[in-house]
């Protein structure tokens, strides 16, 4: 009975025995042909070694990889081109031994040892995807996420192909402090003698002479003073009162002359000798001279403050905009575009490593003149006068360390200008010869300075910030009235100053 039994058991075991060994081959069979997932770089490769015999190697894309058949169980799998392929080995009878999908890629390790050293202080980490890389993780500065791609770019075949995800650890802020100062100096000075002459009688021939100074540099006189000297010796013809009743005997109105009536004037036909019209010598002349001098000092002053985010850019523009017509509509009506003028300041700062600072800074100072100026429609209502532009323009790309000031733009132009005009030959005689000549002269000196000062700055208190209304209180009627004052108080104590503070007290405006 025991026998028995344990002869069915056996018989059990064996038919399940004889059950498993097909279900083991096709779980082995699925296993196979689940493809598993390879990361090949661009110009590498690796070895295959298969638990069978492989009768045939199938690669989907051979653009991408190929598969070399070293040995039945040893295949090395080349990637040739960034995509993804499939790679399926085969045995004698067609059954799947192994499968692959081979991604390959543009090699990444290169780049990231290059990435280490250049950037050491920041965690950016390169994944290549087919043909392109991206670049992830955090950087120090917006400085470093700039030389990481840099790097990046030299890896691939086209800049095109690198993907920047880099994340700047913290933002600094810049505040750049300029100073822009010119000054002007200007001298004119004009003296010219203006003579007029007739020399001759009335009613015979005359000798005129004149000399007149033209001002050639300004145009004209400027102001100052006009003096001269004025003679004229001409005499018009002289006719006696006719006489009347009431004249005393012997009088001329008694006499008769020529055999005129008694009572009639002396000279009732022609005037008597001695006044006639002028005589032989000067009939009229006039002397004048005119002097002018001028000394000009004209001084410009701003202090244009700017803070930006690195690697943002900021402008600032003092001035105003003035209007250019830019064409017409269809109506026919002019149209106007408005050009910018007075002191601008436009930066883009960039913060390097040990606190370094990289600007690029442009700096405009500009006013309108009359010269260079243009007149549309000159001579009819509708003229239209438009003034130029006097430009002084520096635009620089500079490194300083926070806090540091560097002069950035220096410009000295001195300008001058002279004519003498006089009567040929008569301004070289001695001491006469100034009598005969005119001088305009015109001299000008522009000195423009431009300094900038960068600094890495942090947020502070609302309380340490100070504004020119701080502390204002209007005068009352009767201070206003009795003392001319037009405000009781100005301005607020200072801030309390902070040890290592590169700034103490309020900065920006004048506190009186």
């Amino acid at each position: 009975m025991n026998r028995m039994i344990a002869l069915a058991c056996a018989s059990l075991l064996g038919l399940a025995g004889a059950a498993s060994a097909p279900v083991a081959d096709a779980r082995a069979q699925v296993a196979a042909s689940t493809p598993r997932m390879v990361n090949l770089p661009q110009g590498t490769s690796f070895a295959v070694d298969l638990p069978a015999d492989a009768r045939d190697v199938i690669v989907s894309n051979p653009r991408v990889a190929e598969a070399m058949l070293h040995s039945p169980r040893r295949i090395t799998v080349i990637g040739l081109a960034g995509g993804e392929t499939d790679a399926i080995f085969l045995d004698a009878a067609g059954r799947t031994i192994l499968a692959l999908r081979v991604r390959v890629d543009a090699g990444t390790s290169a780049l990231q040892d290059t990435l280490t050293r250049v950037a050491p202080g920041s965690s950016v980490r390169a994944e290549a995807v087919n043909d392109s890389i991206i670049l992830t993780g955090t950087a120090s500065s917006p400085a470093e996420a700039d030389r990481a791609v840099q790097v990046a770019r030299a890896f691939v075949a086209s800049p095109d192909k690198v993907m920047n995800m880099i994340s700047v650890a913290g933002s600094d802020q810049v505040t750049l402090r300029v100073r822009v100062v010119e000054v002007q100096r200007s001298a004119i000075k004009q003296l010219g003698f203006d003579t007029e002459a007739v020399l001759g009688r009335i009613g015979d021939t005359q000798w005129m002479l004149g000399n007149l100074a033209t001002w050639g540099v300004n145009g004209s006189l400027m102001g100052g003073v006009t003096g001269g000297v004025s003679r004229d010796t001409t005499r018009n013809y002289q006719m006696q009162a006719p006489c009347g009743a009431g004249f005393p005997a012997g009088s001329l109105c008694n006499v008769t002359v020529n055999g005129g009536a008694p009572g009639d004037p002396s000279n009732w036909d022609t005037a008597q000798p001695g006044t006639g019209p002028g005589s032989d010598g000067l009939n009229k002349g006039e002397a004048t001279i005119k002097a002018f001098e001028r000394v000009g000092l004209v001084r410009t002053l701003a202090e244009p403050n700017l803070t930006s985010v690195n690697g943002e850019a900021a402008s600032f523009l003092a001035g105003g905009e003035f209007p250019v017509p830019a064409g017409r509509d269809q109506s026919g009506q002019i149209t106007v575009a408005y050009k910018p003028f007075g002191v601008g300041l436009s930066f883009r700062p960039v913060v390097l490593s040990e606190g370094r600072i990289s600007l690029q800074v442009k700096v405009e100072v500009s006013e309108l003149t009359p010269q260079g100026g243009l007149t549309i429609g000159v001579g009819t209502p509708t003229a239209i006068a438009l003034p130029g532009l006097s430009v002084r323009r520096s635009e620089n790309t500079v490194e300083l360390p926070s806090g540091g000031s560097m002069m950035i733009a220096g410009l000295l132009q001195e300008s001058t200008r002279q004519t003498v005009d006089g009567l040929p030959g008569a301004t070289n005689l001695p001491v006469l010869g100034q009598l005969f000549r005119s001088r305009d002269y015109l001299m000008g000196e522009t000195e423009l300075v431009v300094i900038v000062e960068a600094y890495v700055v942090n947020p502070t208190a609302p309380g340490r910030m100070q504004t020119p209304a701080d502390g204002l209180r209007i005068a009352s009627d009767a201070q206003t009235i009795f003392f001319g004052q037009l405000n009781q108080a100005y301005g607020s104590p200072a801030p309390s100053a902070q040890a290592g503070a590169g700034w103490q007290g309020p900065v920006g405006y004048v506190i009186e």
